[in-house]
């Protein structure tokens, strides 16, 4: 387990490797470099910064930074944000049926498995 104080260091290391503005964005493996960390660190530290601080990622391109504060940036971490609410509300979609099941509820507009001899199960 690591140490509190061992992990602030990590977190600030990684913060300060962070560039500012979308043509600056670093890959994960381009901060584990800089850093000297592995990857899974950077992503722990990128995760626990986010709770304080813009960090904006560009998905399957690659690549975090910090958004300006121009309106352009404004504009990065709007869009940004909208893509990360999409993806809130797909998660929370994609789980109601599983908290059905768990609370012991059927879909009424889905039938149950039928068994070979046509019998509910």
């Amino acid at each position: 387990m690591r140490k509190r104080n061992d992990y602030k260091v990590i977190q600030c290391v990684v913060y300060n490797a962070l560039r500012v503005g979308r043509k600056n964005a670093l890959s994960r493996k381009e901060l584990s470099r800089i850093t000297g960390y592995r990857d899974r660190l950077v992503r722990e530290a990128i995760e626990a910064l986010r709770h304080d601080n813009v960090i904006i990622s560009l998905g399957i391109r690659g690549g975090y930074y910090i958004p300006d504060s121009t309106p352009d940036g404004r504009r990065e971490a709007a869009a940004w944000l909208a893509m990360q609410d999409r993806r809130v509300q797909s998660i929370i979609a994609a789980t109601r049926a599983a908290r059905r099941f768990v609370e012991g509820r059927k879909n009424r507009d889905m039938p149950g498995q039928i068994s070979m001899f046509w019998v509910e199960l």
